[in-house]
């Protein structure tokens, strides 16, 4: 409809007998409840006239209290197009077009549309009937006409989507004639003997599966035994006793050729049992989802059977909500379509021979893992089952502990790692990652590791990392021993003695002790020995002792690096100091005293022990004992940080910037060539680290800095040598 021309048709006014209708029309004053507001009520409060012209049907709505004041014009002017099926509104006061419906338009004293009485008389009502057909021509039916449009126009819109949809599926190939049999015999596993409860015992029953009379000894109601004659499992149900019920919901798979490529279907299925009724069992199939998968047996789209917005159920493009991971919809696949899918679009994914290491399998899980990993196929035909089983599944972790891969490697022994003889080994025990962590482990050490062993630690979720703590103590199958002795000494778990042992070698490292000494390291009696240290622990601070232990574990020489720092680069004056700390337990202390990451962090750990910086304390000669900077340093001297009291800077670092230009003097004289050779490499280093924040653009999370890039901050620290 052009807005135009509509505007251009015969304007419609009031007639004199509307006009003499709505000023005879005496208003009751009622009041609206809860809001106490007062307004006129009326017996009419539209009148209604309209007009057909150029195929178009306009209908004049006229406000009651606007004819009482004396205006014969319309307060909205409605346009109705048989030929498009649209509608459209304008508001005459306003001077605007609307595309609201009826029940939308904003109505005197805020009428519900439903509520207003109209005035239509005989000729008014006949033409809207006539050209609408629909009702009596009342203002309800020109709005059931307006919703009827706006559902035709949402279809129209829901069309538009779901035709896509529709002639994607439309390549779905017929279900296989044997298919109502296969369910019922092979993808509801759930069968049952029947007999009638005698005394003395049932003699026979009725097989569900056989479908007909077998022997049977001493059945017992809802055990579980074996058809004698089918072999297949069952359970016994007394027909006096069992009334209506259903087997499990189970799920199964269907896979076709299609125009795309394959065509992966889903069905939930089950049994059902009438009383009385048990030699004729109801089968209902449902298909809950599809997948086309191209030549390649690639995943391209996805639709499942779902209530379509709200209005009606069909298939729907998208992947459903199936619960997560922990659910296992895992179930038979009809077997006729495999043998000419394995040699064709399947022929390179290892599904056929997965289907049948498996038997109840999820093919689509199993395709979207081949997506992902392709090198699945070799684990397939290569027998590693657990493996791949692993993989599709997302169990191939433990404890974040991944296990290395060389995907770019075409040979299967390359791509995990391993030799000939070693996937010989694998594959004998059914080997999962776990047990393929441990022969990496294996060839990377040197050490012969017994397959029970491996077992053993794979049974437990025991990777190398959580063992890390006594790695070169003792051999693998010595640990395992030592751990069973343990366990069943001291009535604890596998996870529960490896924890115990760590805390205890963490606390003995923490103490000084030597841990490289047998009688240290091996103890008989752990739990006790633990508790000993513990005691001995409480009186210093367990915490630290701890945490000394195991940094001291990870990074063997830094007690020894900061003895070394003292004759080197400690001085003072009369107003500041320099000192350098005595170990690890003191550069603890200093973090926690002045509340900053130094001593939380593995990077200035790591960057001690590999020389590239150190840490010292910038201390008041008035004060050596009291933590107020702590400084990072290179070897040559320069000065990468220098932080207090919450990781800050405060104005009072100033001050002491004369005397810390003076210290990097004097340690300058102090130099070995070895130390202008570190400075070298870590000034490489830090500016490589620089580069890297700025091009993450690393922001300050925390404190005044907060939201400044990073690199900018430690470039403002930054107090190189002279020299």
């Amino acid at each position: 409809m052009n807005k135009n021309e509509l505007l251009k048709m015969d304007k419609l006014v009031a007639t004199p007998n509307m006009m003499r209708l709505a000023k005879n029309d005496t208003p009751v004053v009622k009041i609206i409840p809860y809001s106490r507001t007062k307004y006129e009520n009326y017996k009419y409060d539209l009148y209604i006239r309209c007009r057909i012209q150029n195929g178009i049907l306009k209908v004049a709505l006229f406000g009651t209290a606007n004819m009482r004041l004396g205006g014969n014009l319309p307060i909205y002017a409605v346009y109705f197009s048989r030929k498009e099926r649209n509608f459209i509104t304008y508001d005459c006061q306003r001077k605007k077009w609307l595309t609201s419906k009826l029940d939308l338009l904003d109505w005197p004293q805020g009428e519900y549309v439903y509520n207003i009485s109209a005035y239509v008389n005989r000729s008014t009502s006949t033409a809207i009937r006539n050209y609408l057909g629909t009702g009596d021509g009342r203002l309800i039916d020109l709005l059931n006409y307006q919703l009827k449009i706006r559902e035709e126009q949402l279809e129209q819109r829901h069309k538009k989507e779901t035709d896509k949809w529709d002639n994607d599926l439309a390549q779905t190939p017929p279900l296989p004639r044997d298919w109502k049999r296969w369910v019922d015999k092979v993808a509801i596993p759930e069968n049952f003997i029947f007999y009638h409860y005698k005394k003395g015992g049932a003699k026979t029953g009725y097989c569900s599966y056989c479908e007909k009379e077998v022997p049977i000894q001493h059945p017992l109601y809802n055990k579980e035994g074996r058809c004698p004659c089918c072999r297949h499992k069952i359970t016994f149900k007394s027909i006096g006793r069992v009334g209506f019920f259903q087997t499990q919901k189970a799920s199964f798979y269907l896979i076709q050729c299609c125009k795309d490529g394959l065509m992966l279907r889903e069905f939930e299925g089950c049994r059902t049992y009438r009383k009385g009724e048990y030699m004729t069992p109801e089968c209902y199939i449902h298909e809950i989802r599809r997948m086309i998968c191209d030549k390649n047996a690639i995943p391209q789209r996805a639709y499942y059977w779902g209530l379509y917005k709200q209005k009606s159920l069909r298939w729907i493009s998208g992947y459903i909500n199936r619960g997560g991971w922990w659910s296992d919809y895992s179930g038979r696949v009809y077997g006729r379509t495999l043998p000419y899918l394995s040699r064709h679009e399947l022929k390179k994914t290892g599904l056929i021979e997965y289907i049948r290491q498996n038997k109840i399998v999820d093919p689509e899980e199993y395709l979207i893992a081949y997506e992902k990993h392709p090198y699945i196929e070799k684990f397939v035909k290569a027998g590693l089952s657990r493996l791949a089983q692993e993989y599709v599944k997302g169990k191939h972790r433990y404890d974040n502990d991944n296990v290395p891969l060389s995907i770019q490697e075409s040979s299967l022994t390359k791509l995990l790692g391993i030799d000939g003889q070693e996937l010989k080994r694998l594959r004998q025990n059914n080997g999962g990652s776990g047990f393929l962590n441990w022969m990496q482990y294996e060839k990377a050490s040197g050490q012969e590791i017994p397959d029970y062993t491996i077992s053993w630690l794979c049974g437990e979720e025991i990777t190398p990392r959580d063992l890390k703590f006594v790695r070169g103590k003792m051999s693998v199958p010595q640990i395992h021993n030592y751990i069973t002795r343990q366990m069943s000494k001291e009535h604890m778990s596998s996870h529960n003695v490896i924890n115990t042992w760590a805390d205890y070698l963490s606390m003995a490292k923490g103490l000084r002790m030597n841990t490289d000494n047998e009688l240290v390291y091996r103890v008989r009696d752990l739990r006790k020995r633990h508790n000993e240290l513990v005691q001995i622990c409480q009186k210093q601070g367990k915490n630290i002792i701890i945490q000394v232990g195991r940094i001291l574990e990870e990074y063997p020489h830094i007690d020894e690096i900061c003895q070394s720092l003292k004759g080197k680069y400690e001085y003072g004056n009369e107003q500041y100091m320099i000192i350098a700390p005595s170990g690890v337990e003191e550069i603890i202390l200093e973090g926690r005293a002045l509340t900053h990451c130094v001593s939380n962090s593995d990077r200035y750990w790591e960057r001690i022990e590999n020389r590239e910086s150190y840490i010292l304390f910038l201390r008041k000669s008035s004060e050596p004992e009291k933590p107020y900077y702590t400084l990072e340093i290179e070897p040559d001297g320069t000065i990468r940080q220098k932080r207090s009291i919450l990781n800050e800077q405060y104005e009072d670092i100033n001050q002491a910037k004369d005397f810390l230009l003076e210290w990097q003097k004097a340690v300058a004289k102090r130099l070995t060539d070895e130390d202008r050779s570190l400075a070298g490499q870590s000034r490489i280093l830090r500016m490589e680290e620089f580069e890297q924040l700025r091009k993450d653009q690393v922001t300050v999370r925390t404190g005044t800095l907060s939201g400044k890039l990073l690199v900018d901050v430690l470039m403002g620290d930054l107090m190189e040598t002279a020299a």
